[in-house]
């Protein structure tokens, strides 16, 4: 009885072992059908990673595909919740068609992506620490031109960090999260580039999408954007978000260099 257990154990680790998607395959199928970008995996320092809280230990970074001269401006793509449970394969996959990797190769604009990936909803504590490791580690980066981009989860995630760290990045595009209040601090953003996205029928995050970007121009903040993707519920309007082309082209018109 125990040899037939164990066998049968055997019989199904080996299987879904042999069914696990192969991250380097799904790698090359993204490079090989990405005309602008080129997308590489970043396994953070083993030194590192006690820093970085519930990230997980794989993110994404795309780099232009020709030759670029001089400092390039960097885009971090935060995901929602729903990347929280799955495997890095997954996530890789689901950002080259709706997430991040997606969105820097639809720009086809000379830039850099960083997409890191989390277990858990996002802390920008931890997100200043990784910043601070990208940008001693890469040093083509324009300081001066970092810029957000998230949704849902993602989206919360970057309404946070600007408001605890504004005077890191040029400006940000998120959506997709309800919770802004006006305990908020939109005096601290009154001059930080904002672009607000929501499905027009995500339920009450348009009502909080549209709050955010009401606030921001009462505090005086002459650049915001808003938009609602009409007839788009949650997913939808992460898909449409993570294409709005027009985001990227108006947040690089920004830079925080004084």
């Amino acid at each position: 009885m125990k040899k037939l257990v164990y066998g049968i154990f055997t019989f199904l680790l080996l299987t879904s072992f042999q069914q696990a998607p192969d991250i380097e395959k799904t790698l090359k199928d993204i490079n090989d059908t990405f005309k602008n970008m080129e997308v590489k995996l970043l396994n953070w320092p083993e030194d590192l990673q006690p820093k970085l809280g519930n990230l997980k230990k794989t993110a994404f970074m795309a780099f232009p595909k020709k030759e670029t001269k001089g400092k390039l401006p960097l885009l971090i793509s935060l995901h929602g919740g729903g990347g929280k449970t799955w495997s890095i394969e997954e996530q890789l996959k689901r950002s080259s068609e709706v997430k991040g990797l997606s969105l820097a190769e639809l720009t086809g604009k000379d830039l850099i992506l960083l997409e890191p990936n989390s277990f858990e909803k996002w802390d920008p504590n931890t997100l200043n620490i990784m910043l601070d490791y990208i940008l001693e580690n890469y040093t083509q980066i324009d300081q001066s031109r970092i810029y957000l981009i998230g949704h849902s989860m993602g989206g919360r995630g970057i309404w946070e960090w600007i408001q605890q760290s504004p005077e890191r990045f040029a400006a940000a595009g998120l959506g997709g999260f309800s919770g802004v209040s006006e305990n908020d601090d939109f005096a601290k953003l009154a001059n930080f580039p904002v672009y607000g996205m929501v499905g027009g029928e995500d339920g009450k995050n348009v009502a909080s999408a549209k709050k955010m970007t009401d606030l921001l121009k009462a505090a005086g903040n002459k650049n915001v954007k808003y938009i609602a993707f009409p007839g788009a519920n949650h997913p939808q309007g992460n898909k449409m978000l993570f294409s709005h082309v027009e985001c990227v082209d108006w947040m690089l018109n920004f830079s925080n260099r004084n």
